[in-house]
Order: structure tokens, then sequence, then C-alpha cells
């Protein structure tokens, strides 16, 4: 399971989304799939869960989803966006 962290304010510009960490002083732009990754974490949700959900609105092999999608996360979770796995 994944989240993103609370008390992160965002806002949406367009297709993207700007998310500012006032702890580390970093602003942090997300494009259209990663900003929709971000959506869909309001509530904790399983991978799989989340790449079925992105294999339909993006029409993506479920493979190839699933490598970008992880990789994405791990980035997230590297810049402070993701809680810790529940």
């Amino acid at each position: 399971m994944v989240a993103r962290s609370e008390n992160l304010p965002y806002s949406r510009v367009d297709d993207s989304i700007i998310a500012i960490d006032s702890n580390s002083g970093f602003c942090f732009a997300m494009n259209v799939t990663t900003a929709r990754i971000w959506e869909l974490l309001s509530s904790p949700m399983r991978v799989d869960a989340l790449c079925e959900s992105l294999c339909g609105e993006f029409k993506v092999d479920p493979e190839t989803c699933r490598v970008d999608v992880v990789s994405i996360l791990c980035e997230m979770r590297q810049n402070g966006l993701l809680k810790e796995s529940i």
C-alpha cells in the first residue's frame, strides 16, 4: 500500500501538479502521469490497483505500466512525497 505524504501543499497547473515541501524547501513539478498517480493516492492504495486504474486511463499494457509506476513511486518516495508502506 502506498499513499501520498500528508500536509504537503500542492496546486494543479493545467495538466500538471506543483507540490511544495516547506521542510526541505523543494518544489516538485509533476507531469500528467505523475499528477494522476498523485491524485489517485489521496487514499492509501495497492500498487496493483493503481496500475489497473492507470492502464485503463492511459491505454498502456500492464507490464509497462507496472515498471513505470514502480519507478515513479520510488522517485516520489526518495523525495519524501509518499508515506512509508502501510
